[in-house]
């Protein structure tokens, strides 16, 4: 008789309220302020993207629809297609090279953090100081260093040590501009890598590695058997999580190169900046650039996503 009663009245609430319960009204007005966001920061200038990159918009004039073209003139156009199939390998490589180094650097001073020795604390902090740094003075620092001229701190140690007889150009030598910011980035990035891998030791139980030490096992395999499967979770979180900030990365390449010379080191935030606001100030191709990068981060926040999910669960 109860079942019965009741069965209705929970049929027919909505699947708001079945979610967010008695106080489902108080958590939609809690909801607003949120969607709201949503709405005006993401979803708003996401679509507004999607529309300019079937246009011919530019900056002060009217848009007048296009279609595909934008995307052609992109990807096979004679304006476009080079230096936009120069910055995808770009863009591949400079993300590549940083995330991998930094995943190694990182685990490596994690692995060294978490060891008991006197001051411990002093490292922790000198160790991550270059992830406190704004990108901005990180920047101007490494122009400073690598200038290419006798005022550049790296040719003036390079001389002195008789290493070098010549000035180096880091940043304006094509084949070393795009490893020269790769090189400020893994200095910049590997600290996260350290904080994340070290709080993922940290979580780890000691008893596991007393096991493994009892079952004689050495430092390679404890690491192997014990630390690596601990840190699966955390590993995956921080690699997705870089991969995307590192491919979306501007400051860095914008101070210390802007994308050159030569577009060796432009990568696509940098391609979308010149077309869309510094050079041609083509915002419907600018749009299209980004468009066409789009499906590479959803693959990435779906994979992130899933893992999260995963965990929680």
């Amino acid at each position: 008789m109860a079942t019965g009663t009741f069965a209705p009245a929970i049929a027919r609430k909505s699947i708001w309220q079945r979610a967010l319960g008695r106080d489902w009204k108080l958590g939609w007005v809690l909801l607003i302020p949120i969607l709201l966001v949503l709405l005006g920061l993401i979803a708003y200038p996401f679509l507004l993207s999607i529309y300019l990159s079937f246009t011919d918009k530019m900056v002060g004039k009217p848009a007048t629809f296009v279609g595909l073209q934008n995307y052609r003139d992109v990807m096979f156009g004679a304006e476009f297609g080079a230096v936009f199939w120069k910055s995808v390998i770009n863009t591949i490589l400079y993300t590549g090279v940083a995330v991998t180094c930094k995943a190694m650097v990182g685990m490596g001073m994690a692995l060294f953090l978490h060891e008991e020795f006197r001051g411990r604390g002093l490292m922790r902090a000198l160790c991550f100081l270059p992830w406190a740094i704004p990108s901005l003075i990180v920047g101007l620092s490494w122009q400073w260093i690598y200038n290419g001229s006798e005022a550049g701190l790296l040719n003036q140690i390079l001389i002195d040590l008789g290493l070098s007889d010549t000035l180096i150009q880091w940043l304006g030598n094509p084949h070393l501009a795009l490893w020269s910011v790769t090189f400020v980035d893994i200095w910049a990035g590997c600290p996260f890598y350290g904080m994340m891998f070290l709080a993922g030791l940290q979580s780890i139980p000691r008893e596991l590695y007393e096991a493994a030490s009892i079952d004689g096992a050495n430092v390679f395999q404890r690491y192997r058997n014990v630390t690596l499967p601990g840190l699966t979770g955390v590993i995956t979180i921080t690699v997705l999580l870089s991969t995307i900030w590192t491919a979306n990365g501007f400051n860095l390449i914008y101070i210390l190169t802007g994308g050159g010379p030569a577009n060796a080191s432009m990568t696509f935030p940098m391609y979308t900046y010149q077309v869309g606001i510094a050079g041609a100030q083509r915002l419907g191709t600018a749009s299209a650039i980004t468009i066409l990068f789009l499906p590479f981060f959803l693959i990435l926040i779906y994979i992130l996503t899933r893992h999260m999910l995963a965990e929680e669960v």
